[in-house]
């Protein structure tokens, strides 16, 4: 991300976002030592948040990668949505997870339908956010 994009809130959006990564890599380690887990399932679930969280991170970094847009194209607010829509789904990913974390520290089983909700959530700020993008778009084509 430039700086220029680096807001308050994106960058409150970033900094929440880490701060629940590492949350929820300490509660992996703590699940895995409480369960009995074996290093190696600690190690893939901390590798699997971490190669997530750096995809995303660098798609925030190369906003025009998301939609397949040149970088000249792919400027002012069609930048500002794509970042936004890939810092919102991160979080998302990321918050999603530490609430399952969470609920395994406690002993609580999570309903099936939960990762379907999170999955349907984060389409439906994709979606949203790609709407608004092809109608900037479409509006700067016809100028």
């Amino acid at each position: 991300m430039r700086r220029e994009d680096l807001t308050t809130g994106n960058a409150l959006c970033e900094a929440v976002g880490i701060v629940c990564a590492l949350i929820y890599i300490g509660l992996q380690v703590y699940c895995g030592l409480l369960y009995h887990a074996g290093a190696t399932a600690i190690l893939l679930n901390v590798i699997m948040v971490a190669l997530v969280y750096a995809g995303l991170t660098l798609l925030a970094f190369y906003p025009e990668r998301v939609n397949g847009l040149d970088a000249q194209i792919c400027t002012g607010k069609v930048r500002k949505l794509t970042i936004h829509m890939v810092l919102y789904m991160k979080l998302i990913f990321v918050m999603s997870l530490l609430f399952t974390s969470i609920c395994d520290v406690m002993g609580k089983q999570v309903d099936g339908a939960y990762s379907l909700i999170t999955a349907g959530l984060m389409i439906v700020i994709a979606v949203l956010y790609e709407i608004k993008i092809f109608q900037l778009l479409k509006n700067n084509k016809k100028k």
